[in-house]
């Protein structure tokens, strides 16, 4: 399958180009684009035999190349398993490459058939990009994933109705010269420039989207307890809001933490601010947004929770905490958090309104002796007594 002068240049351009810049972006620690990346390159070689490999007899020139575009879908299906976080089926994978080009041998040298390796060639392509779309399919979470497996589905569907107009339609070509020359041939490579050109924008354009997210994810992490950072807790919870979703608000301050930072030092007050998050991750509901704003401070935002759910859950928090062991620090020291908590209400212009009252609530708690959770009120009431909400 050697293509003729008509994309002699532009193709083999097209994929080194989006295989160097899908090597560059992979260089950032992405592994699905350093296979795409091999993908192109593996195919930008293939579409460059003609012109690297003009020396060779035409039947060399003809399996080179056939072993390089099973090379590119091998990588492409690859890629897909990866990006969907599927097995990589390697040893089958691999398997059919081998097999599709021990097919392609017999069929160039033995047989002296192009219709026999054309067909067999293409159906491996489309078993080895086809196969990983099968399996990814009903995985994708975003827009850019079903755009790329519909992009991939297409270049399948391609290949399949190509070989059927070549069987059912075209005569059968004499010889890879007659073949080459054919407007089967042209049209051929016009639509893998066209497709190969949409893939690579699309595969791309997920990979950089991707990439972003996760950059973007690491600043509005806070780097020590890997909740959100203020403006990661901001960016969220507008977000939600946005989608008319409203909760309870807690708010969380561990109690003397100076104290602790002066007396056994700056480590262990690190390890008592992982204790805290640790327990935040483990009895928050998956919904629920938490964040640390600084120092000891805490905040937590309960998606559609009522003000009494969001205390007793606050209470449990703060039994659970006061409760852990810290041998480090002896039997008598008993380090505590101050809750407050607070429920939306109708005026509230933003969320740091309801913020602010659940800070209300916390500065009672601390005001009350501390170890303690207090609901925003008229005044703040605990946790365990009648929830008393007054609206301004």
């Amino acid at each position: 399958m050697v293509p003729t002068d008509n994309f002699a240049f532009l193709l083999p351009v097209i994929m080194l180009t989006f295989g160097c810049t899908f090597l560059i972006v992979g260089h950032w620690g992405s592994r699905q684009a350093r296979i795409w990346g091999t993908g192109y390159l593996s195919a930008a070689a293939a579409f460059s035999v003609p012109l690297v490999l003009s020396w060779l007899p035409v039947q060399a020139q003809t399996l080179t190349a056939d072993a390089l575009f099973i090379a590119t879908f091998y990588f492409f299906g690859g890629a897909l398993l990866a990006r969907f976080r599927r097995p990589s089926l390697i040893a089958p994978r691999i398997a059919l490459a081998i097999a599709a080009f021990a097919s392609n041998l017999y069929s160039v040298i033995v047989a002296h058939s192009l219709p026999a390796e054309l067909l067999v060639n293409d159906l491996a392509c489309v078993v080895l990009l086809g196969l990983p779309v099968v399996i990814c399919f009903g995985q994708s979470q975003h827009a850019r994933d079903r755009l790329l497996l519909a992009v991939a589905s297409a270049v399948v569907l391609d290949t399949i109705v190509r070989d059927t107009i070549l069987i059912v339609l075209l005569p059968s070509p004499t010889g890879i010269e007659g073949f080459t020359s054919s407007s089967y041939d042209f049209y051929m490579q016009v639509g893998a420039s066209i497709l190969g050109l949409l893939m690579a924008l699309t595969a791309l354009a997920a990979v950089a989207l991707d990439t972003i997210a996760i950059y973007r994810d690491a600043a509005d992490r806070d780097h020590l307890s890997g909740l959100l950072n203020r403006r990661g807790f901001d960016r969220a919870a507008a977000e939600l809001r946005h989608r008319g979703k409203t909760g309870a608000i807690i708010i969380c301050d561990i109690d003397h933490f100076k104290r602790v930072n002066d007396k056994f030092g700056h480590a262990m007050g690190d390890r008592v601010i992982l204790a805290l998050a640790g327990l935040l991750r483990e009895r928050l509901p998956a919904d629920a947004l938490a964040a640390r704003f600084g120092g000891e401070e805490f905040v937590i935002f309960l998606p559609a929770a009522s003000l009494a759910q969001a205390g007793d859950l606050a209470n449990a928090i703060r039994l659970a905490f006061a409760g852990v062991e810290r041998g480090e620090i002896g039997p008598n020291h008993k380090i505590t958090a101050s809750f407050g908590v607070a429920a939306a209400e109708s005026g509230d212009a933003a969320i740091a309104d309801q913020i602010g009252r659940a800070d209300s609530a916390l500065y009672a708690a601390k005001e009350a002796g501390r170890n303690r959770v207090m609901v925003a009120g008229e005044p703040p009431q605990e946790a365990t007594m009648p929830r008393i909400v007054g609206g301004r």
